[in-house]
């Protein structure tokens, strides 16, 4: 018999998109067809997130929910990828019966043998950024996200990451450059640059962290209207970095810097260097740039030893600092990560479900009001959907896609903006999350 038919579910982050993109292209490449309902897959593929407990389960639940049809539909190979297989390659088949071939991270090609074959199929870790030909288009027609670099060079006592992408592996210039082109070529008019942590780029291919050298080289593309960094570690983004944000055209004052605490003590355990002090001097120095520059972060609550006064310095540090966007993570207990050796007291889960009610309270508030700055203004949107009654849905540069707010656009007399347009609207008013306009 032969299958044809591939139904590919991706979960995770952007990074893992990616990747599932390139899964695709690799297939469609081979003859294979790509196919939108599982139902009337002979193949399916589920391209899995392992980053936290919670990631594992939406994995593993994904697995188990897909495996029905090989039961109810045509699926006569139920095929895993990324993250999940990775982090336990060496029993994951074992692990789970319902699955007949897996593949590791560090070679996609590898797809191919496990279609063909069951069993576990990875390549060990390379010390080099793996390029693939192409990537099969899952998102916007107009915004697109280019991976910079795998792996990561830190290694924070609660993460899991290292031990699965690796170490760091910067693309280089020219790759990321040819990228970029091919994008401009087909009308994609924003950019995101992610990997890890973007603001390491080049240290190993260049000895220099060569970022700014990369925006500068991304800014001549034709085509490309706005550049999005995202990911920075707090303590890499110094001040050669930063102006280069203000200083090249086309880079948008958006800065996502994940600080995870902002208590020295806590800082310490998980391995991060910094403090409430250093990380509100950072933020000042961003904004003295730009007052108006968005700032995106996300924290980690009930890590062992944060009790009542270290929490509140988050809670502190959230309004005096008016970080614009929050992600908010309850700790979650990795195996094998050094986190799980410190001996201090740890929050039970309701305790960090609280701490994170309170967290996002705080940041939603702190988000509307800074948001009202806006009011009045008149702003460059790209134009990203349409509601039901053909109303303009978009984004401003100070929204990444996907995590942050919109704009809705009273569009009555705009009959002739596309998607993917970047508009002038006059902002009337705002909520706690978004911005409304005509």
């Amino acid at each position: 018999m032969i299958l044809q038919t591939i139904y590919l579910h991706s979960l995770g982050c952007e990074k893992n998109t990616v990747d599932a993109e390139h899964i695709l292209s690799i297939i469609k490449d081979n003859g294979f067809s790509i196919i939108e309902e599982p139902l009337e897959a002979d193949i399916i593929i589920i391209n899995t997130c392992a980053f936290i407990e919670d990631a594992k389960k939406e994995s593993i639940n994904s697995i188990f929910d897909h495996s029905l049809f090989k039961q109810y539909g045509k699926c006569k190979r139920l095929i895993v990828s990324g993250c999940l297989s990775e982090r336990y390659k060496e029993s994951f088949l074992d692990m789970f019966s319902e699955v007949d071939s897996a593949i590791g991270i560090h070679n996609l090609e590898d797809i191919l043998k496990a279609i063909k074959d069951d069993g576990f199929f990875g390549e060990k870790e390379s010390s080099v950024y793996r390029e693939y030909k192409a990537r099969e288009n899952t998102g916007s027609d107009f915004s697109s996200y280019i991976r910079i670099s795998d792996g990561c060079h830190a290694n924070c006592s609660f993460c899991a990451i290292p031990a699965i992408r690796g170490i760091y592996r910067s693309r280089t210039i020219e790759n990321i450059i040819s990228e970029a082109r091919l994008y401009a070529e087909k009308g994609v008019k924003e950019l995101n640059l992610i990997a890890q942590e973007t603001t390491y780029y080049g240290k190993d291919l260049y000895d220099k962290l060569a970022l700014p050298d990369l925006l500068k080289q991304i800014s001549l593309v034709d085509g490309i209207e706005w550049i999005r960094v995202l990911y920075h570690n707090p303590v890499i983004l110094n001040d050669s970095i930063i102006e280069s944000f203000f200083n090249t055209p086309k880079v948008l004052p958006y800065f996502d810097i994940p600080l995870q605490h902002v208590n020295e003590s806590v800082l310490k355990d998980m391995n991060r260097a910094g403090s409430y002090e250093s990380n509100k001097r950072l933020i000042d120095t961003i904004r003295g740039y730009d007052k108006n520059a968005a700032i995106r972060s996300s924290f980690i609550v009930g890590f062992p030893g944060e009790g009542k006064d270290e929490f509140r310095e988050l809670l502190s540090f959230i309004k005096e600092c008016e970080i614009d966007r929050v992600g908010v993570f309850g700790y979650s207990e990795e195996e094998n990560t050094k986190s799980l050796l410190i001996n201090k007291k740890k929050a039970d889960k309701g305790k960090k479900l609280h701490r994170c009610d309170m967290l996002m309270e705080r940041a939603i508030k702190v988000s509307e009001r800074r948001l009202k700055r806006f009011v009045g203004a008149t702003l460059d949107v790209l134009i990203t959907d349409l509601d039901k009654d053909n109303n303009l849905i978009g984004r401003t540069k100070y929204d990444a896609p996907e995590v942050d707010g919109v704009v809705y656009v009273n569009s009555h007399k705009n009959t002739n903006v596309k998607l993917g347009d970047i508009i002038k609207v006059k902002i009337s008013h705002n909520n706690e999350h978004d911005l409304f306009g005509e």
